[in-house]
């Protein structure tokens, strides 16, 4: 049986039925590949600060500028503006756009032999992504109904871990590369170092992604019931948005905490090379990461579908709680394995979360207002998350331990603490996201009823 979801009422009600889920998914795996693509792009230079610095001369704080505030900056100044555009322009138009300035941005990025081209090269790629997500999010919430919503979000939301976990693969395969081979020649186009073929490898699949994306078909917009509220209902609904939005950022804090200093700190412990950390930390993502927020998508429409209608935040809530102890006992790891083990156990928690938050937003708040939702959402993360996790825990070690040699226990530290903060402010949302829950639906005075086959 089909569902059928009638919004409005008298003259104005209308049918709104969600297109077939079989068509729905083939979106969902194309989004998937757009947003894993990102993260790959995004990451790569993770793994390749020391041969970045060397051939172009560069301090830490140089790399540091280019890995964080170079992308973070611009895909945060221009993320609210996009993710109104999501809400008012065809988004299928708008992620082809966002798609192809990125990845041309990234193959940019190898043709560059200055530390500025880089720095431009970075600051496009930060621009490019932000379109990506605010509709995506939007897009795949008109392409499944309620109940059925949070697998294919939280499947799209896997790209996170499995775009990372790539790029920590080949960030480390390329950082053994550069240290036993020299200059690549593509012919007329001339010589490239190892790091520099890199960012064209990555980057030149976006092509066969925009062509791709040519095959997404435009969803009609649902839930318009409620019409425009403007963004007065964030501010009327603040109960909710500020503590929801604010956890899920502070949460965000481990996830770039780890992704930041876990090579570091294997490293500087157990003296593992790049490429074997690469391998494991890469295989870790994509295994927990990715496996965590498919579960978490699965098991929450799986309640969605008993009525139990505040799943995926009240989920959310369960496993930052369930995280801290595991986090924090990172720091008392006698070996690697046990380590990446927590790492793992750690990741897999914390990705559910990361997984269900879009799925909150997304179904309290009105349809013209979503990519609003996720552009500010994404703007927190980015701001908390990536702005402050790399320094934190280099604060905690250089400041506190004054031992590099610590930065494991840095890192568990910041983690742990994240997770504190996190949990108590997503249990603040609980309550205010069931009373806006209901509200919703009241006002789109939401009708279900089967449909004959």
């Amino acid at each position: 049986m089909e569902h059928v979801t009638k919004v409005g009422g008298g003259d104005d009600l209308k049918a709104a039925a969600y297109p077939d889920p079989r068509y729905g998914y083939y979106v969902t795996f194309i989004l998937l590949l757009a947003y894993t693509l990102s993260f790959v792009d995004r990451q790569i230079l993770s793994f390749m600060v020391d041969p970045v610095k060397r051939d172009l001369q560069l301090s830490d704080t140089s790399i540091s500028l280019l890995h964080g505030f170079a992308f973070s900056l611009f895909y945060t100044a221009v993320g609210l503006f996009l993710g109104r555009a999501a809400d008012r322009l065809n988004r299928r138009r708008l992620m082809i756009a966002g798609v192809s300035l990125w990845c041309a941005a990234t193959v940019a990025c190898g043709f560059a032999d200055s530390y500025a081209e880089l720095f431009a090269g970075r600051m496009l790629v930060g621009v490019g992504e932000a379109a990506l997500s605010p509709a995506a999010y939007s897009l795949l919430s008109d392409y499944f109904s309620e109940e059925k919503r949070a697998r294919p979000i939280g499947l799209y939301s896997a790209g996170v871990y499995i775009g990372s976990g790539l790029a920590f693969m080949v960030g480390g395969a390329v950082v053994e590369a550069a240290s036993h081979a020299g200059n690549v020649s593509l012919g007329v186009l001339g010589d490239f170092r190892p790091w520099q073929l890199a960012f064209i490898i990555v980057g030149l699949p976006g092509l066969l992604m925009v062509l791709l994306l040519l095959t997404v078909k435009e969803a009609t917009r649902k839930d318009l019931g409620g019409g425009d509220p403007g963004l007065a209902f964030f501010r009327d609904n603040a109960r909710f948005y500020l503590p929801a939005i604010l956890g899920f950022a502070i949460l965000a804090i481990v996830t770039f905490a780890f992704t930041a200093w876990i090579p570091a700190a294997f490293a500087r412990t157990w003296g593992w090379s790049p490429a074997r950390i690469g391998l494991a930390y890469g295989a870790t993502m994509l295994l927990a990461g990715g496996g965590g927020m498919i579960f978490a998508g699965w098991l929450a429409d799986h309640q969605l579908k008993r009525d139990r209608v505040d799943a995926p935040i009240r989920l959310s809530l369960i496993a930052a709680l369930a995280a801290i102890p595991i986090g924090g006992g990172l720091a008392f790891a006698a070996s690697p394995v046990a380590a990446m083990t927590l790492v793992g156990i750690t990741t897999f928690l914390v990705s559910v979360p990361i997984a269900l938050a879009p799925v909150a937003f997304q179904n309290v708040t009105p349809n013209r207002l979503r990519g609003q939702a996720t552009a500010l959402y994404l703007l927190m993360v980015n701001l908390i998350g990536m702005g402050c996790g790399p320094t934190l825990v280099a604060l905690v070690t250089d400041v506190g331990f004054r031992d590099e040699s610590k930065v494991l226990l840095s890192v568990s530290i910041v983690g742990a603490s994240s997770m504190v903060l996190a949990a108590a402010l997503i249990g603040l949302a609980v309550r205010p996201y069931r009373s806006l829950h209901r509200a919703r639906a009241e006002a789109m005075k939401i009708v279900r009823y089967p449909l004959a086959e």
